[in-house]
């Protein structure tokens, strides 16, 4: 599920934008000025920005310029709002590296449409710049790169991300659950296609192991009490499946 960040200091234009953006199946968070807009920018990642030109205090290019210098990865699509009319705050936007425009006052369906463009442009650049083996994989709550195998977990209440530190077998197993959420495994497949040649045999325990040190890394992590299993779930008598939920 994507995720948008709207920084706009008008609380009605902020409510309506966020009202069609859920209505479109994408999580959104809200800042009401650029200096907290880039403090959740750096929290949460955001996959697109809805930006506000003319933010009170730092205005919107500043803030798209110090979006910028985050040098985020990936970085997130800005889409500047505007409430003008003229080439000037256009190129301006553009020039400190916005990625595409839309004046106000404005038709949802479009603001909606634009910003699902963008979102198709990255996935496009998500499959043609990490090689056919799909090397992200980004839910609300995991983002995953088996490129450069490394893995992070987002908190609900504050929206930190955090590196989790996994052996090869936890990483390769996590990104097995987390391509087809809600997919259940059996343990058999699992040794199979983790493990290979080289499990023993059909010792279910194996499989079990890993998946109580991946679960106690992701707790660690997310500051869950014991008993909680985020993430990864258990289906009784089964396996195991991947749910995009902490709780």
């Amino acid at each position: 599920m994507a995720v948008v960040l709207i920084i706009e200091d008008d609380a009605d234009v902020a409510d309506t934008i966020q009202a069609c953006i859920q209505a479109a199946g994408y999580t959104s968070y809200w800042a009401e000025t650029g200096e907290r807009g880039l403090e959740l920018c750096q929290q949460l990642q955001p996959d697109v920005i809805v930006l506000d030109l003319m933010l009170p205090g730092m205005n919107g290019l500043e803030v798209c310029t110090r979006v910028r210098r985050l040098a985020l990865r990936p970085e997130p699509y800005i889409l500047m709002l505007t409430a003008r009319r003229g080439k000037t705050d256009e190129l301006s936007g553009l020039a400190t590296g916005a990625d595409d425009y839309i004046t106000k006052p404005f038709d949802t369906d479009l603001l909606i449409a634009r910003l699902q463009a963008l979102l198709r442009r990255e996935l496009y650049h998500e499959d043609h710049a990490v090689g056919a083996d799909a090397a992200l994989i980004r839910h609300q709550h995991l983002r995953l790169h088996q490129t450069h195998r490394r893995c992070s977990v987002r908190a609900s209440l504050t929206g930190d991300w955090v590196d989790l530190v996994l052996s090869a077998l936890e990483f390769d197993l996590l990104a097995k659950l987390a391509q087809q959420p809600g997919q259940v495994y059996p343990r058999s497949q699992l040794l199979d296609d983790i493990w290979g040649l080289d499990h023993p045999g059909d010792d279910h325990s194996t499989v079990d192991s890993c998946i109580f040190r991946l679960r106690k890394e992701i707790r660690s992590k997310l500051r869950v009490p014991e008993g909680v299993n985020p993430l990864v779930k258990t289906v009784r008598r089964v396996g195991y499946k991947f749910e995009d939920a902490i709780d």
